[in-house]
């Protein structure tokens, strides 16, 4: 089989999507020897850097120097350039890294990690959000396959679409190993310098978004505070759109020499917060996945997480839930995490162990075996 992927989103994003199309590609140049992968990006100003390149016994990759929004207003309004044309020939299987089939012959994969694209403030305005709802909606039903990272986004997008469940693959997000080895100690001793961390302290991993659900979290702190003790909360994650709620509602609570904001922090940094805090809590009101829930359990870190969406799913039996829109029970979760021991113990236990589920390879054998499907291959 030729197979077309657009890579452009992991030419900068080193989350999200970027992540997962990262890390399924490299696992598939070292799984399959037998298929052709056929690799595009453009940029204006930026080159594909050749470590970013899987390393696929047969590559085609072909990087332009064109505008990304030439390209996407092309191929919204013309469906050109092809890739077919781009690469010289026919290709069996598309993989688009959005719900947004690409302009090629064959078989059309499409990726759908969730569906809160649809809810986003930039696409507050009805008529555009309508636009956008339609064309996703006519490239999912037009679409060969629709691979997602959740059963609980595949029941979303059934439901959402009215998709057979046959059209849909569900391959689970991996686990990045990184996350698997110990913290060196001059790691873990710069990040206490950096945010001044005591000896214990609260994470909080992700943007700060609306559905992240942060000034609950900062409602339960309080609450913690008054029962419990004093401990610090560090947020480790970009400034989002509800950046400023979170500021207000550490304010109104005067938290503000309790709260620590890191902003984007590479791998290495997060570990050693995984790898020293006391908990993980995360208390999103919607995750299509959650990884952030997997790498604390890959560090023997214990959580306690919102009992909806994803994250149930990915955490099972090792982590404690909670109702995301009542700080009261957020506080008392936190709590029981913070005085009982034994039960700190037997949830990082059982989160090492699950962890072990969510191996990367796994997620490119099932993406594997679906093109294999949707081109008739098998």
């Amino acid at each position: 089989m030729r197979i077309g992927f657009d890579v452009r989103p992991f030419l900068r994003q080193e989350t999200g999507v970027g992540v997962y199309f990262k890390n399924l590609l490299f696992e598939l140049a070292a799984l399959d020897r037998d298929n052709e992968y056929c690799l595009f990006s453009a940029s204006y100003k930026d080159r594909f850097p050749p470590a970013k390149i899987p390393p696929f016994e047969k590559l085609t990759f072909v990087d332009k120097r064109w505008p990304v929004r030439a390209v996407n207003a092309a191929w919204d309004m013309f469906g050109r350039p092809r890739l077919d044309r781009i690469f010289g020939g026919r290709l069996d299987i598309t993989h688009s890294p959005t719900p947004l089939r690409l302009p090629a012959s064959g078989k059309a994969i499409v990726t759908v990690c969730d569906l809160f694209f649809l809810e986003e403030p930039e696409k507050a305005d009805r008529e555009a959000r309508t636009r956008f709802l339609r064309k996703t909606g006519r490239s999912l039903r037009s679409a060969d396959g629709v691979i997602t990272i959740s059963e609980y986004s595949a029941r979303a997008i059934r439901e959402r679409f009215g998709l057979d469940e046959e059209k849909i693959m569900v391959t689970p997000l991996g686990l990045n190993r990184f996350f698997e080895d110990p913290a060196a100690p001059e790691e873990t001793a710069a990040v206490r310098r950096r945010f001044d961390l005591p000896g214990e302290f609260l994470l909080f991993v992700g943007a700060l978004e609306p559905r992240k659900n942060v000034p609950a979290l900062i409602e339960a702190l309080a609450l913690v505070h008054e029962r419990h003790g004093r401990i610090p909360l560090v947020l480790a994650g970009r400034s989002g759109g509800d950046g400023e709620n979170v500021d207000r509602a550490i304010e109104r609570r005067g938290l503000g020499a309790w709260v620590r904001r890191t902003g984007y922090l590479p791998d290495v940094d997060l570990r050693a917060l995984y790898r020293t805090a006391a908990a993980l809590v995360f208390p999103s009101s919607a995750e299509g996945f959650g990884l952030p829930l997997l790498e604390a359990m890959a560090c023997g870190l214990p959580a306690a997480a919102s009992g909806v969406s994803a994250l149930p799913e990915i955490g099972g039996d090792a982590a404690l839930y909670f109702n995301p829109e009542d700080p009261e029970e957020i506080a008392r979760t936190v709590i029981r995490l913070l005085a009982d021991s034994p039960a700190r113990e037997s949830l990082k236990i059982r989160g090492l162990r699950r962890a072990e589920l969510f191996p990367w390879r796994r997620t490119a054998e099932a993406t594997l075996g679906f093109y294999r499907r949707t081109a008739g291959k098998t």
